[in-house]
């Protein structure tokens, strides 16, 4: 007799959707650190005269995470101008309260990003474990 035990489908989750979810969580927190860069230069330059903000576009990530998880792109999110600030008298256009903002969300977001990491992990390391 063979006794086997079939496991439920929907009570599991594939290796491959275990490892895209760390694929999107690791795709988004170099996006968080990218956007953040960009955004501590911006703040170091903000009397810079002729200085332009600049920023990683949200469509990038959006555009990464849309690809196959299988496909390794260990590549740069390219940092691009800032349309539609207004400039100072000296050329600048960095705007300290929004680079302020946009510094406190970006930190937000990535010590979010980590904690659904870590707790991803700590789940991981349970099933193996077990």
């Amino acid at each position: 007799m063979n006794f086997s035990v079939k496991p439920d489908p929907a009570e599991t989750i594939s290796m491959t959707g275990i490892f895209s979810h760390f694929h999107s969580l690791q795709t988004a927190i170099q996006f968080a650190e990218e956007s953040h860069k960009a955004t501590g230069q911006n703040l170091a330059n903000v009397n810079t005269p002729n200085y332009k903000t600049k920023e990683v576009p949200f469509d990038q990530l959006l555009a990464r995470l849309s690809q196959d998880p299988g496909m390794e792109n260990r590549q740069s999110f390219s940092v691009e101008p800032t349309s539609g600030l207004q400039e100072r008298k000296d050329g600048n256009n960095v705007d300290l309260d929004r680079e302020l903002a946009m510094l406190k969300k970006n930190s937000l977001a990535f010590q979010t990003l980590a904690q659904l990491l870590g707790s991803k992990m700590g789940i991981l390391q349970k099933a193996i474990s077990s």
